[in-house]
């Protein structure tokens, strides 16, 4: 038998709360169990909750969580190692009528599972006091899941919310043939334990955090446990959406498409979708695009201008060979849009036009944005010839207001009655009786169904209109635009703007990866942007930065969850539901 040695170094530390709480007889309290930056106490709080005590191993990221939730106590302390020198038990933590968890994700990915049931070990047995020299870090911190049951055996909270990657599922020895994907036997036990608990089976959401109001599509699952004492809350995610056959908005339903495969990972477009409750034709819900966390009054270097290396395959140039594979893929897009999000290691991952959400973010920087700049800048020249001052290369956006914001600002939430409008260098034209705009002026909005686009001095024609009045018919820049309705979309005619991105070289494009401001505001937190001052208070490395926004759970599905599992604790008894 192994001696397990205890770990040297720090001790656990508890934080009191740096300001004093003031409770109403009514208040409903929560505690956050591996908090990180708080997205799910920032979430649970706008639906009503009061997180008292946080607690995480990670000494930067409690102290971020102190300064923007100076309410709640923290313990920084390892919550699942009984024999590290900072072990703090979850049980002696305060009782609670609300537990949230994001249990460990960094090692739960099919690329890391393989070892951690290489030996056929379970992930959470109790007493085993091999524990630590027998499994891999991998297994253990999937271990982090246990301390919930370990809150749950000692306080009992009438609602307990735990937050995973969807591979949950598949905890368990691996799978015959299969070492990266487990049988689930694990998962289950777990599960099992909060029955005998007391509380009903869980209700399971997956959700992709792209439809509520956060610009990247990040597919997680949700598990919410509640006591059975209580009514099950109502958890479908029902958003309103534009159902094309029955022209009209319609609350979409959550639909599978293919069930839970295997490996446990669900995605929206490939295990599930959302459809129209009358026709069941599939519908896709709002979403927000990338560009309302971008900072495009920053374009990066021009790329003929980075230095040139040598990389470790005998590659010689200004990015690895990989790199510049994909960045020339992506100038081919530029017709799409002038400036696209793209994988910084041109291997795995896929683009993204600034009309679409951010990709996944992870705990590193990852993300380049390749853009175009002196073919706009030129051709914005050319028109400058015909009478019409040239504006700064830059990106612009608009709400539904008609407020115009500039590149420096970030862009508001897209919801169903909101639309955005971009422009990336010139004049746009937009709705009735209105006349081209530059950069500065306030603009009016274009809907879901249209492209955004990049104007130059040629004109503008309307698709899918009539033929007569602001019809398909070609417009100078100076004719108004007329009405666009909810089929109409704007096109443009750029004969000469797709002829000069035939002829741009890639030296000509401009590079640099996302900055930790604007991947913070990716991940769905109101960070500082420019000279915009947000609520979120951040500071310390990128790389500091991006590993606790990439880790974090969005606050808007937070949010979301928590204002349901808060109506419930108010919900008369006699509504209460049938227990499973």
């Amino acid at each position: 038998m192994s001696t397990v040695v205890k770990e040297k170094g720090r001790t656990a530390t508890h934080r009191p709360a740096a300001r004093q709480r003031h409770f109403r007889h009514d208040d409903l309290i929560a505690v956050d169990l591996f908090s990180g930056f708080g997205g799910l106490t920032e979430g649970i709080k706008r639906a009503g909750f009061t997180t008292i005590m946080a607690a995480n191993h990670n000494s930067y990221k409690v102290e971020v969580h102190e300064a923007n939730h100076p309410e709640a106590e923290h313990w920084i302390a390892d919550l699942i190692n009984p024999e590290a020198a900072d072990y703090h038990s979850a049980r002696d933590l305060p009782a609670a009528d609300l537990l949230v968890a994001g249990v460990s994700c960094v090692n739960h990915s099919l690329a890391n599972t393989a070892k951690a049931y290489e030996q056929g070990g379970t992930l959470f047995e109790l007493e085993d006091p091999d524990y630590e020299a027998r499994v891999t870090k991998s297994e253990r911190d999937r271990a982090t899941a246990n301390c919930v049951l370990h809150y749950a055996e000692r306080h009992h909270p009438r609602l307990i919310l735990v937050e995973c990657t969807t591979q949950l599922t598949s905890w368990g020895p691996a799978l015959p043939g299969r070492p990266k994907v487990g049988d689930g036997s694990t998962y289950r036990w777990w599960v099992k334990q909060f029955e005998l608990l007391g509380y009903r089976p869980p209700k399971v959401l997956y959700l992709n955090s792209q439809f509520f109001g956060v610009p990247q599509s990040r597919d997680r699952g949700y598990w919410v446990f509640v006591d059975r004492s209580l009514p099950m809350p109502d958890l479908e995610h029902r958003p309103v959406s534009r159902c094309g056959g029955c022209d009209k908005d319609v609350e979409a339903v959550w639909t599978w498409k293919t069930g839970i495969p295997a490996t446990g990972t669900v995605m929206y477009g490939k295990q599930y979708e959302y459809r129209c409750p009358s026709c069941r034709r599939p519908v896709v819900p709002p979403m927000t695009p990338s560009l309302a966390a971008l900072d495009l009054t920053n374009l990066g270097t021009r790329i003929g201008d980075k230095p040139i290396k040598t990389f470790k395959d005998g590659f010689v140039g200004p990015l690895a060979r990989s790199s510049m594979a994909r960045a020339e893929r992506c100038r081919q897009r530029f017709a799409d849009f002038p400036a696209i999000l793209m994988p910084a290691k041109g291997v795995h991952g896929s683009e993204r036009l600034l009309r679409q959400p951010m990709a996944t973010q992870t705990s590193q920087q990852e993300t380049a944005i390749l853009s175009t700049g002196p073919v706009v800048q030129s051709l914005w020249a050319q028109g400058a010839a015909g009478g019409m001052a040239p504006p700064p290369m830059a990106l612009a956006v608009d709400n539904f207001q008609g407020a115009a914001r500039g590149a420096g600002e970030p862009l508001p939430t897209q919801v169903g009655s909101e639309t955005l409008a971009v422009l990336s260098s010139g004049v746009i034209p937009y709705r009735k009786n209105t006349l081209p705009t530059v950069h500065s002026e306030a603009m009016p909005t274009f809907t879901s169904e249209q492209i955004p686009a990049v104007l130059t001095a040629a004109g503008w024609y309307k698709q899918n209109g009539t033929t007569s009045g602001h019809g398909t018919a070609p417009h100078s820049l100076s004719d108004p635009l007329g009405t666009l309705t909810a089929h109409d979309t704007t096109a443009l005619l750029m004969a000469q703007w797709k002829a000069s991105l035939a002829e741009l070289p890639l030296d000509d494009c401009f590079y640099r990866m996302m900055a930790a401001h604007e991947i913070g505001r990716g991940c769905g937190f109101d960070v500082d942007f420019n000279d915009y001052r947000g609520t979120f208070n951040v500071w310390g490395s990128a790389r500091n930065q991006v590993d606790g926004f990439g880790n974090a759970v969005s606050p808007q599905v937070g949010t979301w969850i928590g204002s349901r599992l808060r109506a419930v604790i108010h919900t008369p008894q006699d509504c209460l539901t049938t227990a499973a």
